[in-house]
């Protein structure tokens, strides 16, 4: 083991930090089977390739790394240098927000903040190959399925993640100005450029580029999320300003079915971030009709995950779309408080997003089985990607974590019955999981609060719970108010356990619950808390229902784990036979 990954477990183990700044997220360390999933994530970007700063800084350097550069089989491979800013800005974004202010977060973060200082070209942008003139026609190829060609729209693309990570290290270190000067000159680059690539005049030369990873609907519109961001910090309005003049813009490329998942998420949750930064109403409801239409034509599976391309049947999936569905999700349930979107996030945490991490800790393409209504199951052959999913996967436990506790008055609101210990600006709160003693109690949730006043606590009522009692430390009944979906303890309390009720059950391939059970010849799927039951194989067959997971598990219909992620599994009945 490096000396890198032994550093960072130890720290891992650390206790939390004694105080909060104000305003200051809550801080959280995962545990139990998440939180393991978590940690190996976080240890991947302590190994090679991604403790080499010439690996890191290529796409602002376009230096040759290594002899294995353009090797598909070797952990240096480094490929699509041309997406300026794509692989360095997504790493000084998930070390600056992994950092809490702390350069040494990794031994590669701090040369690559000066690195990126040093190549921030005359116009605000990066470009690893020389300068651009923005003003040129498009220079794609829509013959390219290789993306090895062009330089305008990759180097778009590169740069809004890149937006994305300076903001976050601007925000981690307040105080170095030379990185809030170069987070501005990106922002204002976007604002130059406006005019040109929002030109309702080359509409035709933007739909020629297609909808794929270069092209104009995938590598223009991200930027949005960084100049919200960067809105948000600096409280200049014009970074707003021109976020919401893309967004109005982005409506006229803004369909399904689409080529990249993870730039039409990405521009779904910048809408999210424009609505609560404007409040205009506009933005979140066509973001939640998005969603419900991503559920109804069947591009979400019944594992919560999304493909590649954004199409109901397609080989393989991406970690940085997946990721991105996630996070949208719990954007969503953090705005609108509604439960559905909750219930979506904890589903694809626990199945796609856990099935597509390599075990390695990284993220990339798990290839999938798929008929005419989607996706239902997956296949052996996952494989990581170290320019992308790696950090986008990081990015989707970063976000979980931030999003595990909230405080709405004088309540604690705990999200998902998840193991983690997480610190506020009140205190320490503990969630622990302990063993069931009934068959019927499938997970128990011991919430307790070290050493700060009582209070109520709120939890949501699962997808997959037939219902939820609370009782006390010392084992008495609690009553409990319930509301939307939720669930409060009637008084203020410093130790709660949780009991969530339930069995097997069915829903069908689009997420809803089957209450009266699974129709007569009709594919369904199976869950069990959280979890959706698959079999080895490409194929289901159907269980005698109703049935009890002891049964489903002697018959080797068994919850999606660690153990299946390199094997082929399904998980929707009479599929594959």
């Amino acid at each position: 083991m490096s000396n890198f990954r032994t550093l960072f477990i130890a720290a891992s183990f650390s206790l939390l930090p004694s105080f909060l700044a104000a305003g200051e997220l809550p801080y959280a360390k995962l545990s139990g089977e998440v939180g393991h999933a978590a940690d190996v994530s976080t240890a991947r970007l302590y190994c090679a390739p991604f403790d080499s700063l010439p690996w890191l800084r290529a796409d602002l350097t376009n230096e040759t790394v290594s002899e294995h550069d353009k090797n598909f089989h070797n952990v240096m491979r480094r490929p699509y240098k041309h997406y300026s800013g794509d692989i360095s800005g997504r790493f000084l974004e998930i070390m600056a927000l992994n950092s809490r202010g702390d350069w040494t977060v990794h031994p590669a973060f701090k040369g690559l903040v000066q690195e990126t200082l040093k190549h921030q070209r005359a116009g605000g942008y990066f470009c690893a190959s020389g300068d651009i003139d923005w003003q040129q026609p498009l220079d794609y190829d829509a013959n390219d399925q290789t993306l090895s060609k062009g330089r305008m729209l990759p180097a778009l693309w590169g740069n809004s993640r890149m937006l994305c990570g300076l903001v976050e290290v601007a925000r981690a270190f307040p105080d170095n100005q030379p990185i809030a000067d170069a987070t501005r000159r990106l922002g204002d680059f976007y604002i130059s450029v406006l005019p040109r690539f929002n030109d309702p005049a080359r509409v035709d030369e933007y739909n020629g580029a297609g909808t794929y990873a270069a092209g104009h609907v995938t590598c223009w519109f991200p930027a949005m999320e960084g100049l919200v961001k960067l809105s948000n910090l600096t409280g200049e309005k014009k970074y707003l300003d021109a976020a919401v003049k893309m967004a109005a813009f982005y409506h006229r490329f803004d369909t399904l079915p689409i080529d990249h998942a993870h730039g039409m998420l990405c521009n779904q949750f910048s809408l999210v971030l424009l609505y609560e930064a404007t409040k205009n109403p506009a933005y979140l409801a066509g973001v939640e009709k998005r969603w419900e239409d991503l559920i109804a034509g069947g591009y979400v599976n019944p594992a919560g995950g999304i493909l590649e391309k954004c199409r109901v049947e397609f080989e393989r999936d991406e970690g940085c779309g997946i990721a991105d569905w996630f996070r949208l999700n719990l954007a969503l349930g953090k705005v609108t408080g509604n439960p559905r979107y909750w219930a979506m996030a904890e589903r694809t945490l626990h199945n796609h997003f856990l099935q597509n991490q390599h075990p390695n800790g990284g993220f990339g393409h798990r290839y999938v089985l798929t008929d005419s209504k989607g996706v239902y199951g997956f296949q052996k052959r996952n494989y990581e990607s170290t320019w992308c999913c790696t950090f986008h996967g990081e990015l989707g436990f970063a976000q979980l974590r931030n999003h595990l506790i909230d405080r709405d008055g004088d309540v604690l609101v705990c999200n998902f019955p998840l193991e983690f210990t997480a610190q506020d600006e009140v205190g320490i709160i503990t969630s622990l999981h302990q063993l069931p003693w009934k068959d019927s109690h499938v997970v128990r949730q011991r919430i307790a609060l070290a050493g700060q006043p009582a209070s109520r606590v709120r939890v949501r009522h699962p997808h997959w719970a037939d219902q939820v009692i609370a009782r006390s430390g010392w084992g008495k009944e609690l009553e409990l108010e319930s509301k939307d979906g939720w669930h409060t303890t009637k008084e203020p309390v410093t130790e709660v356990l949780f009991v969530y009720i339930g069995d097997v059950y069915a829903e069908d391939r689009f997420c809803n619950r089957l209450l009266d059970g699974p129709p007569k010849d009709k594919p369904f799927v199976i869950g069990y808390g959280p979890k959706l039951l698959a079999a080895q194989g490409d194929s289901l067959k159907v269980p005698v229902w109703p049935t009890t997971l002891k049964v489903l598990e002697a018959q080797g219909i068994k919850p999606l784990s660690s153990a299946t992620r390199n094997k082929p599994c399904c998980f929707v009945t009479g599929c594959g036979e």
